[in-house]
């Protein structure tokens, strides 16, 4: 049993997941930029700090599915996989100071995959007033 309510819980999640979605990119965008003299130390520090709330995030999505219809569930388990699977594609690149080529690219894909989940996500809940162009109001 939980002590906070579905809807806190829910706030908790997105605020945490978005907060680990700007810092993964800010890192990618820092180590792209690395010639203005930030070092490697600040990328991989923010990088990392944003993977722990990448899984903090995970964890406090946990048991929210139970409130959904099975179309939503559906749509949940699918921002689920793409956003582990985002998270998962970034640990090559946080694991060394100067990581490999490949590194690198896994970790662009996997904030490509990130940003999707991030975008089904959205489609769960209805409770945004600022829309995509390609998102419409039924569910």
């Amino acid at each position: 049993m939980s002590l906070l309510g579905a809807k806190s819980r829910l706030r908790i999640h997105a605020y945490i997941g978005i907060l680990s979605v700007l810092l993964l990119t800010a890192k990618a965008l820092l180590s792209v930029a690395s010639e203005l003299g930030f070092g490697e130390a600040l990328p991989l520090s923010i990088g990392r700090l944003g993977a722990i709330f990448g899984v903090l995030a995970f964890l406090s999505g946990g048991g929210l599915g139970k409130f959904l219809s099975d179309q939503r569930s559906r749509t949940a388990e699918l921002h689920m996989i793409l956003m582990l699977a985002g998270l998962t594609l970034q640990v090559p690149s946080l694991a060394e100071e100067l990581p490999h080529p490949l590194a690198v690219f896994a970790s662009w894909i996997g904030l490509a995959s990130m940003g999707i989940g991030w975008i089904y996500g959205r489609k769960i809940f209805d409770r945004t007033k600022i829309r995509f162009p390609w998102e419409s109001g039924e569910q």
